[in-house]
């Protein structure tokens, strides 16, 4: 098989500007890497294709106003979200706050969390990368998102934190078909307690009758109680004073 003519073949495939990366271009030849760069080289050098950064390249479009880069959007999509179809991280954070209603913050940066070691920042794309808290499969993914920003309440500054809670309660009634209303019980458990007890009292609020939902309920109160109590800085009157789920609430609201 020509690798030259199969390379050029695949990148045909490819709509202007978006992101290619080498090992799409290169499937089943990488054990001929200098062959793969040889052929690679010349479609930049005839300006077939446009290298952005190592190991991606892109069709530039051209206008009556010169080329047109990358795009972005797409870069950051296959790089941290979903490459081969698989998914492989998520947004978080700021986004999904002002994407879900939660605050008009704006994020001057993307956060994504995807299972890696630790934090890390990609300044060239201004993107935050965060360790997701277990595997990511797309059937998870608006679970992981619910349980972050219960984890993360503390750093949404413009909103308070009781219109958020009525919020998600809203959002996980309303918006969570059962799908993603089972995989947030599944996911809570790789959570601190202190992120396990707020959803505790978040879902007995939602007062669905589910027999399997109230049994997880019951063994998730039945762990959060053992241990030390933990303190919610919020007005217990958003949780009709509920003080089951082994927490207390900030004294400033006693």
């Amino acid at each position: 098989m020509n690798v030259a003519r199969t390379i050029k073949n695949r990148i045909n495939e490819f709509q202007e500007t978006e992101p290619i990366f080498i090992d799409e271009m290169a499937k089943g030849f990488m054990d001929q890497k200098n062959v793969v760069y040889v052929a690679i080289n010349r479609l930049v050098y005839d300006g077939t294709i446009e290298n952005y950064a190592k190991g991606i390249y892109y069709k530039p479009k051209k206008t009556r106003f010169g080329k047109v880069g990358i795009d972005k959007r797409q870069l950051l999509q296959k790089k941290y979200l979903i490459r081969n179809d698989e998914t492989i991280g998520y947004i978080t954070g700021p986004e999904i706050w002002n994407n879900w209603g939660l605050t008009t913050q704006m994020p001057n940066r993307t956060w994504i969390a995807q299972n890696i070691r630790q934090k890390k920042i990609d300044e060239k794309h201004n993107v935050v990368l965060i360790k997701a808290k277990g595997d990511i499969k797309k059937t998870n993914v608006k679970a992981f998102q619910y349980l972050d920003v219960i984890e993360q309440i503390d750093q949404i500054q413009d909103a308070k934190k009781e219109e958020i809670i009525e919020k998600l309660i809203k959002i996980f009634v309303d918006k969570f078909d059962v799908h993603d209303k089972i995989a947030v019980i599944e996911e809570v458990k790789k959570y601190q307690k202190r992120v396990k007890v707020l959803f505790g009292l978040i879902a007995e609020r939602t007062n669905i009758r589910d027999e399997y939902y109230l049994e997880f309920l019951r063994y998730l109160k039945e762990d959060v109680q053992k241990g030390k109590k933990v303190i919610i800085d919020v007005n217990p009157r958003v949780f009709d004073n509920n003080r089951t789920w082994g927490n207390g609430y900030a004294t400033t609201f006693e």
